[in-house]
């Protein structure tokens, strides 16, 4: 319970604009990389949109693509590993992760491997790869690096 805590403090860190990624090193990339991660088509989509920061500005910034802007406002299907914002062991409110996390202090991957998820009903935190549906929207929150939403979601595979 108090590594979730921790990880969800962390989480919280990172989307008030500390820049984790950047602060990793190569070798912890590589171990994360080596772990499970998302095969969905969906992240493949997602990672085509290139993101920048503004370093003196602390901001992010996304630039989407066609194919990601006629997402906005439809229901869709994401896969992914849950990291809780709440601290709780069931949430409804969390990131969804392309990859597996690997440090209970960092959130893992880029800005465009994360999802903000607001569920209709608390889910499990589970460590295994899970797929929520709900509604996306594009949101763009540069300061927290948050560019994608999904409301209203309920869970289509795995624990709960």
């Amino acid at each position: 319970m108090m590594i979730r805590t921790a990880l969800s403090l962390c989480l919280l860190l990172a989307l008030s604009g500390f820049d984790v990624v950047k602060n990793e090193t190569m070798a912890e990339r590589q171990a994360q990389t080596a772990l499970p991660q998302s095969k969905s088509p969906l992240w493949t989509k997602l990672g085509k949109c290139r993101v920048d920061y503004d370093q003196r500005k602390g901001l992010y910034a996304i630039d989407l693509t066609p194919e990601i802007k006629a997402l906005d406002g439809q229901t869709i299907d994401a896969n992914g590993f849950i990291l809780p914002l709440d601290g709780a062991d069931k949430t409804k409110h969390f990131l969804l992760a392309k990859r597996t996390p690997v440090c209970q202090f960092c959130p893992p991957g880029e800005p465009n491997e994360v999802i903000e998820v607001k569920s209709k009903t608390a889910l499990d935190w589970v460590d295994d790869l899970v797929t929520v549906k709900g509604k996306f929207t594009l949101v763009n929150d540069g300061e927290k690096g948050v560019f994608f939403l999904m409301e209203d979601a309920v869970l289509v595979h795995g624990k709960s």
